[in-house]
């Protein structure tokens, strides 16, 4: 009887997740322009002796990473799926289609940002430091590569201070992300391979400068659910060209 008591419960939670299992919101990226600029104060004036050393003045920017470690019992996770590519037959070269799913996979609610727009979350005060969210969403090329690894991302930004940038995304609920998106780097061997959906979600505090500005970022860990990837073939630019004649 125990048994079958806590059998019911396992599958009415089950059932109670799917009946949310819904979109809940599709953002179509391909005709926008992000704005991703952040306003600094002007650098104060140079001042050099005549040899046109010991300068004191001008502008500089960095950023900080912090990192860490997924955790296993964390209840938050997510899943991004690359639904479509177009083309599939592609010049690394050159921008390609990409739609992204991004599932809550987990069993607690996620906040998602949800804006393309990080220069909008700015304040007005451009001296006044912000925190924002940002969530990228990676392609990923499969299998074994040299140096730096292929990939291609977009990103979404949001912030507590501007209503509707942050989602909240319960279990079972998913976005859809349709984008134009660009490889970095690509394998030196441009033979058929898979693209991968991956994302790195991240918390950051912008500290601008006269002239510049730094940033930190921390980034977050919700579990990461594998997800399948899609067939691609990486063609050299010239046979690119030739299939277009």
């Amino acid at each position: 009887m125990i048994f079958l008591r806590n059998g019911a419960v396992f599958l009415s939670l089950a059932f109670s997740v799917m009946l949310r299992a819904q979109e809940i919101k599709y953002i179509d990226l391909t005709s926008i322009t992000q704005r991703t600029e952040l306003r600094h104060r002007p650098a104060s004036p140079s001042n050099c002796d005549k040899a046109g050393k010991h300068c004191v003045g001008g502008g500089y920017g960095g950023v900080g990473v912090g990192d860490g470690a997924p955790d296993r019992r964390d209840p938050h996770a997510l899943g991004v799926y690359l639904r479509r590519v177009t083309p599939t037959d592609l010049d690394p070269t050159q921008p390609f289609e990409a739609e992204f799913r991004v599932l809550n996979t987990g069993l607690a609610n996620i906040d998602l940002p949800v804006s393309p727009h990080l220069s909008d979350l700015q304040p007005t005060d451009e001296s006044v430091a912000f925190a924002y969210f940002s969530l990228a969403l990676v392609v990923r090329v499969e299998g074994p590569q040299r140096g730096t690894p292929s990939i291609g991302l977009v990103e979404l930004y949001g912030s507590a201070d501007h209503e509707g940038s942050i989602l909240v995304l319960k279990p079972g609920e998913w976005i859809t992300v349709r984008a134009n998106v660009k490889l970095r780097s690509w394998p030196s061997e441009l033979v058929a391979t898979d693209f991968r959906g991956e994302f790195w979600l991240r918390r950051n505090t912008f500290y601008p400068h006269p002239g510049g500005g730094s940033t930190q970022t921390e980034n977050l860990y919700p579990n990461a659910t594998p997800t399948p990837g899609i067939s691609v073939h990486l063609l050299h630019p010239a046979a690119s060209e030739d299939r277009k004649q």
